[in-house]
């Protein structure tokens, strides 16, 4: 990984794009991690730290062993000494924090600057306190220890920046941690979606090829001698169904004028008025005459015709009631009637069976083309679903790649740019 170090160490032509691939970035990052770079400046600084504590250390004890002056009055003198004790106390206290910790890690350090930050404030508080009655006594020595104050204040002003510089070091490899594992399961997703859509596509080319040719099969079939059979017998069915419709009509005609003398002949056959014979084909006749036996027919007009007087009915009505029966049963007319609903039944069954014989096929096609639309339909649904989750994907993948290429950049100070399919298997 020679070539994952050397862009830690600035080799290369300065500013120009590094080309990564996803499955080295980690590498690379751990790489970073390791910075050196952060533990040269910790060392730089406490090097500045353990001097600027050996100067204080120096002040203080210069200032602990100073002589005032002999015409101090008493009263400033008692106040200047006990300043000074003060300060000598605060001072070597905040010498001793000044020590450095052995670790060069940033716990230790963020630590150590804490402490001392805090240590300082009690400090700089006490020497606020106490500065003016020690520096009446030994202005030149409370100067000195002031300005040593002031390096200490600014060293440690040095250490929370480099300690800033390198949580945000860390924050960004950490976020960056975060985006490849993101980027590598959603470039995971991304090809099994790519497969899925790619699979989805071929069936549904698959499936419209065989609509297409279905379809031409239906066509041929339809312009075939077979075709032709299924529509000439398609067209018979019709007219006879046509003429079953007006046989139905012809025997309602028939029995129309019957319907009032066939209703009180039965209301007197049900009271015990009359012994019927053919009370049973009465009501027949009533709700389906189509389907009276012709031998039935003849018996019952005449029983009909034969009671027509005890059935209360008007005699205008009556005698028309009675020529109606007359010349039905003369012509026969109910029975040939019948007879052709009969007979236009037969023929329409037997059509019907070689119609269902002769359209097997072209039923098994619009069958199987009804299937294959469905299919068609239902794949490209799911086709437009994939397509639609496959772009939502794409599109969080390359806002992903954008933010890593851009945390990368800040941790290599060039840009980043990132191979997705390096190292892809």
């Amino acid at each position: 990984m020679k070539w994952l170090k050397d862009i830690f160490r600035g080799k290369g032509a300065e500013g120009k794009t590094i080309v990564l691939g996803l499955s080295d970035i980690n590498s690379w990052l751990e790489e970073k991690s390791k910075n050196s770079e952060f533990e040269k400046s910790l060392q730089d600084i406490y090097g500045r730290m353990e001097e600027g504590a050996a100067d204080l250390g120096r002040d203080v004890t210069a200032l602990r062993s100073a002589e005032p002056d002999k015409s101090t009055p008493p009263k400033l003198l008692r106040a200047g000494l006990a300043a000074r004790g003060e300060v000598v106390k605060q001072m070597e206290s905040l010498a001793e924090k000044l020590m450095p910790p052995r670790q060069k890690d940033i716990e230790s350090a963020s630590e150590h600057h804490w402490t001392l930050v805090k240590g300082l404030e009690r400090t700089v508080t006490t020497f606020a306190r106490a500065k003016s009655y020690a520096a009446a006594l030994f202005p030149k020595n409370v100067e000195s220890i002031n300005s040593d104050l002031t390096k200490i204040s600014r060293l440690l002003v040095d250490l929370e920046g480099e300690i800033g510089k390198r949580r945000k070091e860390l924050e960004e490899i950490w976020y960056s941690r975060e985006l490849v594992a993101r980027l590598d399961e959603e470039r995971s997703s991304i090809d099994a979606l790519q497969g899925k859509v790619k699979e989805e596509e071929e069936r549904l080319a698959e499936l419209s090829a065989s609509f297409a040719r279905l379809e031409a099969d239906q066509k041929r079939l339809a312009t075939s001698e077979q075709g032709k059979r299924t529509e000439d017998l398609k067209k018979s069915l019709d007219q006879k169904r046509q003429e079953l419709s007006q046989a139905k009509a012809e025997v309602a005609d028939l029995i129309a004028p019957l319907t009032k003398a066939l209703g009180r002949i039965m209301k007197q056959g049900s009271s015990d008025r009359l012994n019927l014979q053919h009370e049973a084909v009465f009501e027949q006749l009533r709700t389906g005459p189509s389907q009276v036996p012709d031998s039935e027919i003849a018996g019952s007009l005449e029983e009909l015709k034969a009671n027509l007087a005890a059935l209360g009915l008007k005699d205008r009505k009556k005698e028309k009631i009675l020529d109606h029966i007359d010349l039905l049963i003369k012509r026969r007319s109910l029975q040939n009637a019948r007879s052709r609903h009969a007979r236009l039944e037969e023929e329409i069954q037997e059509l019907e069976m070689r119609l269902a014989e002769s359209s097997r096929e072209a039923l098994h096609l619009k069958d199987a083309l009804s299937q294959a639309r469905k299919g068609i339909r239902s794949l490209e649904m799911g086709l437009d679903r994939s397509r639609q989750d496959l772009a939502a994907l794409e599109e969080r993948a390359k806002q992903d790649d954008s933010e890593l290429k851009e945390r990368l950049g800040k941790l290599a100070e060039r840009p980043i740019q990132i191979d997705l399919f390096r190292g892809k298997g």
